[in-house]
């Protein structure tokens, strides 16, 4: 499974680096792929304490920091019960990371 996501997320990712930074359509293609997990718009259907974590509405340094760090984390160091983010998170660059935590930070709340 984790070949196959590897798969996916390192063509787009690549897809999107068009050596001028990441633009506005390649910036809704990344934050859709968040989605799948942390819901609609970044934040997750009932929200409740254990369940995936909103992004919406965090602030760009803590989403940068925690971004960083999945991505610092190699895959087969993550454990058997850690979340797929160190995995997904190899095919973003510096510029794309960035971008993400700064677009779910700016997030207008409900």
């Amino acid at each position: 499974m984790r070949k196959a996501i590897l798969a996916l997320a390192l063509p787009l990712a690549a897809a999107c680096q068009a050596g001028q930074g990441v633009t506005p359509q390649d910036l809704a293609v990344l934050a859709a792929t968040c989605f799948t997990c942390h819901g609609p718009d970044g934040q997750p259907p009932g929200n409740r304490p254990g369940s995936i974590p909103a992004l919406r509405g965090r602030s760009a340094g803590f989403l940068l920091q925690r971004l960083r760090e999945f991505k610092a984390m190699a895959p087969e160091q993550a454990g058997a019960g850690a979340t797929i983010m160190p995995l997904l998170l190899q095919g973003y660059d510096e510029a794309q990371i960035e971008a993400l935590a700064q677009w779910f930070a700016r997030r207008e709340q409900p």
